[in-house]
């Protein structure tokens, strides 16, 4: 009987996690995991953080030592490319003409930085000093640049913009902040939370332009400018585009396999065709408790996924239903976010608003769908069961999870 062997393609969390979670679950055929970056599996949390400015993080960068691997029996093969998956073969080929037969196979391809059609971003002669940040090679070309430049400008106000932006201000750099809308992180945490990031980023010397986009980025060989679409220009020794991450679904859309925003998968993360599985950043999956697929472009995301394919792919029957989760930590103040902001929900905010210290619950039919804990902790623990759950909850029980949450 031929040994089983599954092939995880892509080295990044969900990848990475789905490997030691076959191990420790007791999968004992081959393992081998496809990586087509140069560094063993890290995490792409510290990037747009410590790693930037340098200072005190919360996780480590590489998910495991050197030896793990070794030692557990998976085949890490770094810089690894990918030429195609035959699903009607089971293979899957590498450049070089290399092939591996698989009895399940997993695409962890993750997401790529978006790139916006700008002049001077684009083209045969981009100008240097233009960044993104997706991988841990251009977090390096960035933080290298970061430097020695004096004035940034940050394209993008979502949460990596505003991580970006608070890494380079951390820095001492001037830094101007471009958001599409009328505020930074408006789209997901609505207007009132928003305007608490947008004063945070106020108070740290950052200018904030809000409803402006770029048009072109100016400068004869390096960039010198953002010129906006209102005419005016922002002066920039370097310019980071932040403007979202698109899904790596190539190899899956060779392979003939159903592909929306992300590759599509059930709620066991299994894709279109046999033995063949997504998760992480490039899965498109059905959640049964929101009755839609969705793609989680998150690092809480990529890792539970991660253990959960890799159930599934061992034959246990996985209905993959988390509740979502992010944090992000900008400056000297925490904050996690839990669940997902639904079209008419009412905000409710207890604690201490003025010294960042509180959480803000939407609620709607008195349940919580998302609640954000600043400058506390331990609130996700109290929350998600009774998202999960669709609990009612009254609002003695918001003041009690306040009270009991700790200083972060």
């Amino acid at each position: 009987m031929e040994q089983e062997h599954i092939v995880l393609v892509g080295g990044g969390l969900a990848g990475a996690h789905a490997a030691a979670e076959l191990r420790k679950r007791g999968f004992d055929g081959d393992l081998t995991l496809l990586s087509d970056e140069a560094e063993r599996p890290y995490d792409h949390v510290p990037l747009s953080k410590e790693f930037l400015h340098g200072g005190h993080g919360y996780h480590p960068l590489f998910l495991h030592d050197e030896g793990f691997y070794r030692e557990h029996r998976i085949d890490l093969r770094l810089e690894a490319r990918v030429s195609r998956v035959d699903p009607d073969d089971d293979t899957v080929h590498l450049d070089g003409g290399e092939k591996l037969r698989y009895s399940a196979a997993l695409l962890a391809t993750g997401a790529a930085a978006r790139r916006l059609p700008l002049p001077g971003a684009v083209g045969a002669t981009p100008l240097a000093g233009v960044h993104h940040l997706r991988t841990l090679g251009e977090a390096e070309r960035l933080r290298s640049e970061l430097r020695a430049a004096r004035r940034v400008v940050v394209i993008g106000a979502g949460l990596l913009g505003c991580e970006i932006t608070a890494s380079a201000a951390a820095l001492g750099k001037d830094v101007a902040l471009l958001s599409r809308g009328p505020l930074p992180l408006a789209s997901a945490l609505g207007t009132e939370m928003a305007t608490v990031y947008r004063d945070l980023h106020l108070e740290h010397g950052v200018r904030v332009l809000s409803s402006v986009e770029a048009a072109e980025l100016r400068g004869s060989g390096r960039v010198d400018g953002v010129l906006l679409t209102d005419g005016r220009t922002v002066p920039a020794d370097l310019v980071v585009i932040a403007v979202g991450a698109v899904p790596r679904t190539g190899l899956a859309e060779a392979a003939g396999l159903a592909v929306g925003d992300g590759i599509i998968t059930d709620s066991a993360l299994a894709t279109s065709a046999p033995r063949l599985y997504a998760a992480g950043d490039v899965a498109s999956v059905w959640y049964p408790r929101t009755g839609r697929h969705e793609r989680r472009d998150h690092f809480a995301t990529a890792r539970t996924q991660g253990k959960a394919v890799a159930r599934s792919m061992l034959g246990e029957r996985v209905c993959y239903d988390e509740v979502p989760f992010f944090f992000s930590d900008q400056y000297d103040v925490w904050m996690e976010h839990t669940g997902a902001v639904l079209p008419g929900a009412e905000l409710v905010v207890h604690g201490d608003t003025e010294a960042r210290r509180f959480v803000a619950f939407w609620m709607r039919d008195g349940q919580i769908t998302a609640a954000m804990n600043m400058g506390l902790k331990g609130v996700p623990d109290a929350v998600t069961p009774l998202i999960h759950a669709g609990e009612q909850v009254s609002d003695r029980d918001l003041r009690r999870i306040v009270a009991d949450a700790r200083p972060a």
